[in-house]
């Protein structure tokens, strides 16, 4: 191949040819850097392949029901001909073919040996990747080596303008955008807007083909353009044995305010400068920014090696779906691998994903709580719209925080089902605050807290005084109609998920009140100026907080809402790696009648608040809810395994850890080819920073209570902490933690007892 092959612990492979997997690995091998995300497409194309190149944030809706992301023109195409034949996967004959996504370096490697109807064969080798230095460029290096004979070649470099928004569960393929420009010259260009808010996106290509690093001699060079895309062709001889290097460089630049002269000219001055750099000064930035996240982001597990792969996929797929700063973008239920959902955000983001940047990119997860942020004025009218007070995030969120969760869905058995989440999933509303919690817990950003979080968290805690009423007969404050994390059942009374994390975000705004009237009397006064809050409203939230319902029944079960444990009792069997089978004789449209759970929804309860219930309540629930859970959710398997270790159920967790490491590595769900699931992506990592390295959190100390699999040796991360960065090295019977950097020491509790690590310092805990 054109570079050495990374060590197997950093390389996903794909050996040999499968039609009926292409768009898997095409998900799978996503290239990327948080500005935009391009789905691993082979260069030649293929019948089957999807497409897929998106920047991050940018929406349209045109003739749809909603704003989606946008599926925009494909600058990836790079095809060879020899002899009047195309080098296909489909049309030639296969003799090895062979692609490997090295996570270190995020490159997409590939050699495929083909062998045309006369027995003649060609050796195809590529090297692309998207700059994580600079994200706007994009490489593709490729050679071709006619082993056999001299042979007439034609290499064609296309930007094609003929992609549409297509993964979609209704309605018909869109268009989001209109090609305005496309031309050559020094670069192929395609200039496009998109629909509805006119952002112009530049795509620039420049081609060239080099032997013995000079360009070929005798060469062809041909371009034409329409509003289709466009082509270059260079046409040469390839004699027998020799290499040719052909090298595209692509730009993509895209705009809200220049002309489309003034971004082609841009693309063109932008496509020099690059060009002039060289090919191998852009890999060895790219390859060097890698090397600065993986220095934190990696985490080392001795003893198991499929999981050390399967959770540095996950790692690189959450690295490159990190927006860029100041982009103002979150971070889609399938990152930039796919528009499935539309490429909406949902409460994936802050419960699933935000915990892997709080930790490891601190500077991320506060962009992300940003855009939250950003639109709060939008969650207000939301929550009025309904008509409640305060905020209430939306549902599905997109461009500009309206809520854009669509009408109808396409369900588990392909009936298309009514979507009420927009009207009742309100647990939305809590786990941003959740999020927001976690981080400015982790981090100690008070200074986001004081300019940004507070007035999130009072506007959110309003909603839920507003969402409750009271019930004379309980004498207990209540929520009704809404829809719990469990989906199956809809329109139901007091989700005890829902009703305690009310409970939970009202004390947290009573108790940040209170501190920041002790604290920081007059930064507090600006935020209640500025909302118009007032003390009576908080000694209400201390009210209804206190008085909430939550359905916890003597011996500790938890009913997950009001009415559940009368619906009929249907247990499911699980196979080895611990996933369910279907119960026989239950037809989805019965699902709601029976006590079947979707995904976890009392034991995300008990994972995400962890110090509030006693191993015998998490016990209890957890042996109950386990029978009776179908998983048919990406966000469920992880809380279920951090529960099973809090509950002494070792083996359980890690058969339960290795199948969400593996979500889509090995297509657990059989929709990977729809794109990556973001929540499998952060909560494998939860499963082993919270669950088996035992890290947690509370009032400015982290702390440390690992249990490690028995076939495990140990395990390494680092993790940002108060601003302290800290390496763990976690034994069976010790840990040793080193400061790595940082401006602060920083205060551990490992098994129980308290340490501090000074700056540049290290201590060694042996277990007694």
């Amino acid at each position: 191949m054109l570079m050495r092959l990374p060590h197997p612990g950093w390389s996903v492979v794909e050996e040999g040819v499968d039609a009926g997997r292409v768009r898997f690995w095409e998900a799978a091998f996503t290239l990327g850097n948080g500005y935009l995300g391009s789905r691993g497409v082979l260069e030649e194309g293929h019948p089957r392949m999807y497409a897929g190149t998106y920047l991050a944030g940018v929406y349209d809706r045109g003739e749809g029901e909603s704003f989606e992301i946008v599926n925009f023109p494909n600058p990836i195409p790079l095809q060879v001909y020899v002899g009047g034949q195309k080098l296909d996967l489909e049309r030639m004959e296969v003799l090895e073919h062979r692609r490997v996504l090295d996570l270190r370096r995020g490159l997409l490697l590939r050699r495929t040996l083909f062998r045309d109807g006369e027995g003649f064969r060609y050796e195809y080798e590529s090297l692309r990747f998207f700059s994580m230095a600079e994200p706007r460029v994009g490489v593709i290096r490729a050679s071709l080596s006619s082993l056999d004979i001299d042979a007439e070649v034609v290499v064609r470099s296309v930007i094609d303008g003929t992609t549409k928004n297509e993964m979609r569960a209704t309605g018909r393929p869109i268009k989001h955008y209109s090609v305005v420009e496309s031309g050559e010259g020094e670069m192929e260009f395609l200039g496009v807007k998109t629909n509805d808010l006119k952002i112009s996106v530049g795509f620039g290509s420049k081609l060239s083909v080099r032997s013995g690093g000079k360009h070929v001699e005798g060469s062809l060079t041909r371009s034409y353009s329409g509003k289709d895309g466009t082509v270059r062709e260079v046409s040469f001889m390839a004699r027998r044995g020799r290499k040719y290097l052909m090298e595209k460089l692509i730009g993509i630049l895209r705009s809200s305010n220049q002309s489309m002269a003034e971004l082609r000219r841009a693309c063109e001055d932008f496509l020099r400068e690059k060009s002039e750099h060289g090919l191998g000064s852009l890999l060895r930035n790219h390859t060097r920014a890698w090397s600065r996240l993986w220095r934190v982001a990696d985490v080392e597990i001795e003893g198991d090696e499929e999981i050390q792969r399967a959770l540095r996929f996950n790692i690189y797929h959450l690295l490159i779906a990190a927006p860029r700063p100041g982009m103002d973008a979150s971070i889609p239920a399938k990152a930039l691998s796919g528009e499935w959902y539309q490429g909406h955000v949902f409460w994936d983001t802050e419960i699933f994903a935000l915990p892997f940047f709080i930790y490891v990119r601190p500077e991320v997860a506060r962009e992300l709580l940003l855009y939250r942020y950003r639109r709060l004025e939008k969650a207000r009218q939301g929550a009025r719209r309904q008509g409640y007070s305060g905020a209430l995030w939306p549902w599905e969120s997109a461009l500009t925080g309206e809520d854009e969760t669509p009408d109808q869905w396409v369900n588990f058995d392909g009936t298309v089902i009514p979507v009420y989440n927009k009207e009742r999933e309100h647990h939305i509303a809590g786990d941003v605050i959740y999020g927001l919690a976690n981080y400015c817990e982790t981090t100690g950003d008070e200074a986001f807290m004081l300019d940004y979080g507070a007035e999130m968290v009072f506007e959110t805690a309003r909603f839920w005084a507003s969402r409750v009423t009271y019930d004379g007969g309980k004498k207990k404050y209540v929520i009704r109609k809404v829809v719990g994390p469990n989906e199956f059942q809809e329109c139901v009374d007091n989700n005890s998920y829902t009703n305690a994390l009310a409970r939970w975000a009202l004390r947290y705004a009573s108790a940040l009140y209170r501190d920041l009237r002790n604290r920081y009397p007059r930064k507090l006064g600006r935020v209640m100026r500025r909302i118009g809050l007032e003390e009576h409203e908080v000694e209400r939230w201390e009210e209804i907080a206190e008085n909430i319902l939550i359905l916890e029944h003597p011996g500790g079960l938890i009913e997950e809402f009001e009415g559940y444990f009368q619906r009929r009792d249907v247990v499911v069997e699980r196979d080895d790696r611990g996933m369910p089978s279907w119960p026989p004789g239950v037809k989805m449209s019965e699902v709601a009648n029976t006590q079947l759970v979707k995904q976890a929804d009392v034991l995300l309860l008990l994972s995400i608040f962890p110090d509030e219930f006693p191993p015998d309540v998490k016990r209890v629930n957890f042996e109950y809810y386990e029978r009776r859970t179908t998983h048919k959710s990406s966000l469920s398997l992880p809380s279920h395994a951090v529960v099973a270790l809090e509950v002494g159920e070792v083996d359980m967790a890690y058969k339960y850890f290795k199948t969400v490491a593996n979500t889509d590595l090995q297509d657990i769900h059989g929709n990977t080819e729809l794109g990556v699931h973001v929540a499998a992506l952060g909560g494998s990592w939860q499963v082993l920073v919270h669950g088996f390295a035992g890290l947690r959190p509370k009032g400015g100390t982290l702390r440390v209570n690992p249990i490690l699999p028995a076939h495990w040796g140990k395990v390494r991360l680092r993790v940002w902490f108060r601003r302290s960065l800290l390496e763990f090295v976690i034994a069976r019977d010790g840990i040793e933690v080193s400061s790595l950097g940082g401006a602060r020491e920083a205060n551990l509790e490992i098994w129980g007892k308290r340490y501090v690590v000074r700056v540049g310092g290290k201590i060694h805990v042996t277990r007694r």
